[in-house]
């Protein structure tokens, strides 16, 4: 069975669209939020449970944790940047593009490429 892809015979005008620099804040910002607790609930029951798994003390507990929040940190950061990139992107009609993963990537840039 085949299927055809239904594309508009205009594209939409661009005021007609619900974009607008809030709704690209709020949806960038409820990604990064999402990211950042999903990936601290993750390095903490991992470092909580290797340590209670191989019988570690809490102080060396908490610097697994304190070591742990750096790579939570960076990933968050980059989620921020590319989730904001993506949502001015889509709201100037244009496909998502392959995503690069460094750190300073989305933040130094001014224009969309």
């Amino acid at each position: 069975m085949e299927q055809d892809i239904i594309k508009p015979d205009n594209p939409p005008k661009p005021g007609s669209q619900a974009f607008s620099p809030l709704g690209c804040f709020l949806a960038a910002f409820g990604v990064t939020l999402l990211a950042l607790c999903k990936l601290g609930a993750a390095m903490v029951a991992t470092v909580w449970a290797a340590s209670k798994l191989f019988g570690l003390p809490d102080f060396m507990m908490y610097g697994l944790m304190v070591l742990g929040a750096f790579p939570v940190l960076w990933a968050t950061a980059w989620t921020a940047g590319r989730a904001w990139h993506v949502e001015r992107r889509l709201a100037q009609h244009l496909d998502v593009d392959t995503p690069v993963f460094r750190l300073g990537f989305y933040f130094n840039r001014s224009e969309l490429r």
